[in-house]
């Protein structure tokens, strides 16, 4: 089969490869570094919330914390991928870096639960959503035969971002108390974005012409693209995935103290550090035989793991949880938008995988209150499997309708075809 992106690869030429490309790449992976990679260590904050500064809000309300950052990473990327193909990726990325160090420097100052969700929620939420998802859309126009190999590179920023800020946090919270702790971390932030913006850089003409068409005519929602199946579907499993995938990262640190396991904190940094070789290998492999071919394997794995969460009542059992979870839940961040790439041409490759981040936000915004909601004070087991039962279960629609989804692209039912 010949896709629409081997089309492409032969009238655009892709230096895939180069000190420029990669310099891209590691631009790319410091702002994974510090949207997703801090989203990820939201579990340990959420574990002190509880504890201390907001110990009279329930585990489903501090969650709301982190579903707006999950909500805004991809909603905001219907309008920044527009923007994107506009040309126009250098002054809103910059809106992005000062909106970050803003207002983590103000959640530092937090003291109520509506200032947590207007600074930490809503402020860094828009700002992760910014800086993510134009800095992952930039790699698109340097890479096109090792695409999924450069995705999955700069996906472990955000593994790594998720091994050091949980670590870092919790050790820092005793010493230094809360504020400062924050500080730290935006400073770190400055430090990370500032590298970024010299080394992140686009190499193709915009595909809309602003002046031409005027601002009246710019539509930052392309209908035409769900006039594509296989496109609708993938959209919709991506989102579904998002319900449950998410919920072992938010409560795992929960579990523990609820458990009176040793070291917590680290379990969540073991999770992290798994899923960057869950990143890197499967996005090796699926340049060689297809990224969804890589993507769904590591999908029903994940939902696996979910369903038997609760089982993990020792140290042990914990830690084999974490390195197997972790890695399989890595190849979601690096191979879905390298999936998307692939389900149209470049030229509206930031609009699409804007739409596309936009259905995902409400699986992000929705998911892990739910999860909460169903937990409660998570004292009792059966509200553990409950919690895991519905988790697992959105993440296996989900499969089922990216499943979907590649044999709608492949224009065939039958198992094999590199997609």
């Amino acid at each position: 089969m010949v896709t629409i992106e081997a089309e492409e690869a032969k009238q655009i030429d892709f230096p895939d490869g180069g000190r420029e490309a990669w310099l891209v790449v590691a631009g790319a992976w410091s702002c994974s570094f510090v949207s997703w990679g801090y989203v990820n260590a939201f579990g340990v904050l959420a574990e002190y919330y509880l504890r201390t500064i907001l110990a009279d809000k329930t585990s489903s309300e501090v969650a709301w914390i982190s579903s707006l950052q999950y909500c805004l990473i991809f909603a905001v990327g219907l309008f920044t991928g527009r923007l994107f193909d506009m040309g126009y990726f250098r002054p809103t990325i910059l809106v992005g870096m000062v909106l970050w160090v803003f207002t983590q420097m103000m959640t530092s100052l937090c003291k109520e639960y509506w200032q947590f969700i207007l600074a930490q929620g809503f402020g860094l939420g828009i700002s992760f959503g910014i800086v993510f998802s134009l800095s992952v859309a930039v790699p698109a126009q340097w890479f096109s035969r090792r695409r999924a190999t450069a995705f999955g590179i700069l996906a472990t920023g955000s593994s790594m971002g998720g091994v050091i800020f949980p670590i870092m946090i919790n050790k820092l919270l005793p010493q230094v108390g809360f504020g400062w702790t924050m500080r730290i971390v935006g400073f770190i932030g400055v430090g990370m974005l500032t590298f970024s913006w010299f080394t992140l850089k686009t190499r193709l003409p915009p595909s809309i012409d602003v002046k031409a068409v005027g601002w009246k005519n710019v539509r930052f929602f392309d209908p035409a693209a769900f006039k594509m199946p296989a496109f609708t579907f993938f959209c919709l499993g991506s989102t579904l995935v998002l319900f449950g995938l998410y919920t072992p990262f938010t409560y795992i640190d929960i579990w523990t103290s609820r458990r009176s396991l040793p070291i917590p904190g680290y379990y969540l940094s073991i999770l992290n550090a798994a899923s960057i070789f869950g990143r890197i290998i499967p996005g090796i492999l699926a340049d060689h035989i297809g990224r969804m071919n890589c993507l769904l394997p590591m999908l029903w794995l994940s939902a696996v793991f979910v369903f038997i969460f609760p089982l993990c009542d020792s140290i042990g059992a914990l830690i084999v949880f974490s390195i197997l979870f972790g890695f399989s839940t890595g190849a979601y961040v690096s191979l879905i938008p390298a999936s998307v790439a692939q389900l149209g041409p470049t030229a509206s490759y930031g609009t699409r995988l804007g739409m596309l981040f936009m259905a995902m936000s409400i699986g992000g915004l929705l998911g892990t209150p739910i999860s909460g909601a169903i937990l409660g004070d998570g004292q009792g087991d059966a509200e553990w499997w409950k919690t895991m039962g519905y988790a697992g279960a959105m993440v296996v629609g989900g499969c089922v309708s990216i499943t979907v989804a590649r044999q709608l692209a492949l224009k065939s039912w039958k198992p094999w075809g590199k997609i």
